[in-house]
């Protein structure tokens, strides 16, 4: 393309000289050779035209290339700028970047100057931490740690007071121990450590510290340790490590008062197991004798229940002779109630009081003519209510008598109905005593069951009828299920 404009050049610039130079070469001929021709003229004037004409339109063409190359090179004379500004503002912004990276590097450098001279001091702190918590924890008494705590120097603090307060046996605080002249504010960190349980500090003149730590026990204030303290910085932070210092000095303290606590109560403990190992001796040889006692002891309770149980039977019998139609029914009851009692799992004292009702629950019939217990036809009105007081009387009987206050109601209650029409009181269900109920059910079942003077004996099935038809009216319907149960199964007498 570029070669093809140069030789289009070529040619212009050729027919350029050539209009220019043929009427130079004219004029020149004319004034070395005097020749004038009118074609020549006007020769020379379309020729200057034409050169005219060419010479504008090589111009034109050679301008518009330059104007083309000017807005290309003036392009990129403008991009070249724009980077070179761009180049000059990244410059400038890493120019302040790096100032600003600077400052913080300067700062950082700084923080690190001052971290490594906390460290320094923290480690120089814990060193001396570590020195004092050494003294101290093999002390045992409260005297040799203040003592020791007075004599020693942490570099820069340094402790000027120390007072350790405990509970006496007056329920009032007395000093263990101390060292320094005592404080103005010494009291009243300590009321104020006292009555809130904390921790309680006051700083002074920049350079003095005074802390007062409660030595608590199951949150009960036992004790105070006041310390006054020296140093050359008072920030939060170094409050902190005086505080944790005076915390663990606290700590030791309070396990030598539990030490020495321990060794006098250990002291205490050995004498008394002296004593008690001399009064264990005799303990040993009075459990002996009393072990011999309590055996024989036990031989005679037996040996005087079993005469009570015989005498009960006795006087059971002695009713049985009185009626002659009675003979066995005291103990026939007893053996039917103790098997109802087993049917609803009654306790062995329950038992053990329904055993002894069973055999006294008619003992008011003593109290009964003969003529009427023994009367083979019916009996008259004023009869059956001679009758109906055997109950009452039996309980006049046993209530001056050393029983139990249940066996006496059963022996009360046992003719009562749980629809309220029995006797001798009308009590009604829940009124009645339940082993009274037992002992109903087992009372009426053998009294069918027995040939009695106005009557013969009722067969099983009479007599199961007649207990199912009155039970919920005269006996407990419950009871009277256990009754049937066992008489199922065979375990009842006559079934």
């Amino acid at each position: 393309m570029k070669l093809r404009r140069s030789l289009w050049l070529g040619v212009f610039e050729f027919f350029l000289f050539f209009l220019i130079g043929f009427p130079l070469a004219v004029q020149v001929a004319e004034l070395f050779f005097h020749i004038r021709k009118p074609i020549i003229e006007y020769f020379q004037i379309v020729t200057l035209f034409l050169a005219i004409v060419f010479f504008t339109v090589f111009y034109i063409i050679r301008y518009s290339g330059m104007l083309k190359k000017y807005e290309v090179f003036e392009k990129k004379q403008k991009f070249i700028i724009k980077k070179l500004k761009e180049e000059k503002d990244n410059i400038e912004k890493s120019y302040f970047d790096s100032i600003q990276l600077n400052k913080e590097m300067t700062n950082i450098v700084k923080r690190l100057i001052e971290t490594e001279r906390d460290l320094r001091e923290k480690n120089e702190w814990l060193k001396n931490f570590f020195e004092l918590s050494t003294r101290i924890i093999s002390l045992s008494t409260v005297e040799n740690i203040v003592a020791t705590v007075g004599e020693y120097s942490l570099g820069s603090l340094q402790f000027f007071r120390m007072s350790v307060y405990h509970d006496g046996d007056d329920r009032t605080f007395r000093i263990l121990g101390q060292f320094g002249q005592k404080d103005a504010h010494e009291h009243l960190l300590l009321n104020r450590a006292k009555e809130d349980t904390n921790i309680a500090y006051k700083i002074e003149n920049k350079n003095i510290v005074k802390i007062a730590i409660p030595v608590v026990s199951e949150e009960k204030c036992e004790g105070i340790c006041f310390y006054g303290i020296k140093c050359k910085s008072t920030l939060s932070e170094d409050i902190e490590y005086y505080i944790s210092l005076c915390n663990f000095i606290t700590i030791a303290i309070k396990n030598a008062i539990y030490y020495s606590n321990l060794k006098k109560q250990k002291s205490e403990i050995e004498d008394l197991y002296e004593k008690s190992t001399y009064m264990n001796e005799k303990l040993r040889e009075t459990v002996e004798e009393l072990n011999k006692s309590k055996a024989e002891l036990e031989k005679k309770n037996k040996e005087i229940e079993k005469f009570f149980y015989e005498t009960i039977l006795c006087l059971s019998k002695a009713i049985e002779y009185k009626d002659v139609y009675t003979k066995g029914h005291c103990e026939r009851v007893q053996n039917i109630a103790l098997k109802i009692a087993d049917e609803l799992s009654l306790s062995q004292e329950e038992k053990d009081v329904l055993k002894v009702a069973c055999l006294l629950h008619d003992i008011g019939k003593i109290g009964v003519k003969e003529d009427i217990l023994n009367k083979r036809g019916s009996l008259e009105a004023h009869e059956y209510v001679e009758i109906q007081k055997h109950p009452l009387i039996g309980y006049n009987i046993l209530k001056d008598l050393d029983f139990t206050e249940r066996i006496k109601k059963v022996v009360l209650q046992h003719h009562e109905r749980v629809d309220g029409r029995g006797y001798p009181f009308g009590l009604k269900d829940k009124e009645i005593d339940l082993l009274a109920k037992i002992v109903a059910v087992a009372d009426a079942y053998d009294a069918m069951t027995s040939d009695r003077p106005y009557r013969k004996a009722f067969d099983k099935e009479t007599a199961l009828s007649e207990m199912k038809r009155c039970a919920g009216s005269q006996f407990d319907t419950t009871i009277v299920e256990k009754l049937l149960n066992l008489a199922q199964k065979g375990l009842v007498m006559f079934l």
